[in-house]
C-alpha cells in the first residue's frame, strides 16, 4: 500500500450478533493496513468494546438496537488504522467520562473504554446528548 489512504465503511444493525463480522472485517483490514499481529488483535478488541458500548448504552427510550444501526468507517494507509464507530443513540456529556484509570474488576461491564484507551495509540470521543456518539480510534504499527 502507498501513503494513499483507502477508506471502507460498513453499516451493520446495532446487534451483538453482527460484532463476530465486524470483528472478521477489522481484522482482515488491519492486515491490509500492515500492522502486526498484536496491533490487529489490540485494534480488533477495541472496536468490538466501542461496539459492544453501542449495543448496550448508545439507544433510549423508544429507540432499541433492534431498530437501530451502527456505521463504522475504516481508513488504511501503509502502517496506520484508523477506526469510527458512529452511532445515531441518544449520545452523552463526554465531560462526565471518568478519568483514565483501571475500574475494580468487580466492576462489570466498566472495562471498555478503558480498554480502547489502553489498546489504542489516540481515542477521540465526539458526543452531546440527543446526538449520537463518535468514537475515533488510531493504531499506528510498531517501528
Amino acid at each position: 500500500m502507498s501513503t494513499r489512504r483507502d477508506r471502507v465503511t460498513l453499516s451493520v444493525p446495532a446487534q451483538t450478533r453482527y460484532l463476530q463480522a465486524v470483528r472478521l472485517l477489522t481484522g482482515g483490514l488491519g492486515a491490509r493496513a500492515n500492522l502486526g499481529m498484536e496491533e490487529v488483535e489490540n485494534v480488533k478488541t477495541a472496536v468490538n468494546e466501542a461496539c459492544t458500548n453501542v449495543t448496550e448504552h448508545a439507544f433510549c427510550d423508544e429507540n432499541t438496537p433492534d431498530e437501530c444501526s451502527m456505521k463504522l468507517v475504516f481508513f488504511l494507509s501503509d502502517g496506520e488504522m484508523t477506526v469510527e464507530v458512529i452511532d445515531e443513540g441518544c449520545g452523552f456529556d463526554p465531560k462526565h467520562l471518568q478519568p483514565r484509570i483501571r475500574p475494580p474488576l468487580s466492576e462489570q461491564g466498566s472495562l471498555g473504554l478503558y480498554l480502547v484507551h489502553e489498546l489504542m495509540d489516540e481515542v477521540k470521543i465526539e458526543s452531546a446528548p440527543g446526538s449520537g456518539t463518535k468514537v475515533i480510534m488510531t493504531k499506528r504499527r510498531s517501528r
